[in-house]
C-alpha cells in the first residue's frame, strides 16, 4: 500500500533525503509513498503532509502570507510617518527653513513673525519646534486652499 505525500517547503523541487529514497518530490504535488516510510516523512510537518492535509496548508499558506503583506505594509507607513514627524523643515516663501536648527528664542521669533498661535510649554525645546512646525504648515495648507 501506499500514502500520498506532500512537499510543502518553499522550494520548487525536494529531493529526498530523510528516507533515503531518492525520491524527488515537486512542491505541492502528492506522490505515493510506501506506508511503512510514510510516517517517517510525516514526522516533518512543515516540510511534508498527507495529501489531504494540503488544501488547508495552502490556505493557512496563503493567510499568512496575507498577514505579512499587511504588517510590511504596517511597517512603511510607519517609517514614512517617523520620517515625516522628524523633518523639520518647512517652505516659507518658496525657500526652504529647517527648524531644527532653530533655537527656543529663534522659534519664537518665528511664531511672531508669522503669527502662530502655540498653546502648551516652551520646554522640552524639541515639543514647541514640532508644535510651531506643525502649526506653520497648518496655516500654510489654509492659505493655499484659499
Amino acid at each position: 500500500m501506499a500514502t500520498n505525500i506532500v512537499y510543502i517547503g518553499s522550494k520548487p523541487v525536494k529531493k529526498d533525503t530523510v528516507c533515503g529514497t531518492r525520491l524527488i518530490f515537486k512542491r505541492h504535488e502528492p506522490i505515493p509513498v510506501d506506508d511503512a516510510l510514510a510516517p517517517r516523512f510525516l514526522d516533518f510537518p512543515t516540510v511534508w503532509v498527507k495529501e489531504s492535509q494540503l488544501e488547508g496548508v495552502i490556505e493557512r499558506q496563503k493567510m499568512l502570507d496575507k498577514l505579512a503583506e499587511e504588517e510590511r505594509l504596517a511597517a512603511e507607513e510607519a517609517a514614512k510617518k517617523a520620517e515625516a514627524d522628524a523633518n523639520m523643515v518647512v517652505i516659507v516663501e518658496g525657500e526652504e527653513v529647517d527648524l531644527a536648527k532653530y533655537s527656543s528664542k529663534q522659534l519664537d521669533t518665528f511664531v511672531v513673525a508669522h503669527e502662530l498661535e502655540i498653546e502648551g510649554p516652551k520646554k522640552p525645546v524639541d515639543d514647541y519646534r514640532k508644535k510651531v512646525r506643525d502649526a506653520f504648515r497648518t496655516l500654510t495648507s489654509k492659505e493655499g486652499e484659499e
